[in-house]
């Protein structure tokens, strides 16, 4: 008869690394660091943002040009003030669907030239639809 116990060790130490690196990527979305958003004349940085359905995006959003500009995300309800040239905000949300999503500053309702960019959202297991 053979022993089975390493077979059950070794399985059960597999199961226990999975976990933490499961933990851990939760714990790295959660604890991740606001993603800085910078209003130039005709442009914004980043062009691209990677975002998680369901899990809290916090984004600061800086006018770092010489005229006004605001953020906005209608995908997700967000609209940030008129920002004045060196004027910060921070804005929050949740996304509750996956997919791309324009970002952009916009005058009068219309998305200034080169002031855009793509969100994207995936799913916590890493698709989009």
């Amino acid at each position: 008869m053979r022993n089975v116990r390493p077979i059950r060790a070794l399985g059960a130490a597999v199961t226990s690394l999975a976990l933490i690196v499961a933990i851990q990527a939760a714990w790295t979305v959660a604890s991740a660091r606001p993603i800085q958003v910078t209003l130039r004349d005709g442009g914004i940085e980043p062009r691209e943002i990677d975002v998680l359905q369901g899990a809290t995006v916090d984004i600061v959003v800086r006018n770092a040009g010489t005229q006004i500009h605001n953020f906005v995300v209608p995908d997700f309800y967000v609209f940030t003030q008129n920002l004045q040239p060196g004027e910060t905000v921070r804005v929050s949300f949740v996304p509750d669907k996956t997919g791309k999503f324009r970002y952009y500053s916009d005058r009068d309702g219309i998305p200034e030239a080169g002031m855009q960019g793509t969100m994207r959202v995936e799913s916590q297991a890493g698709t989009t639809s």
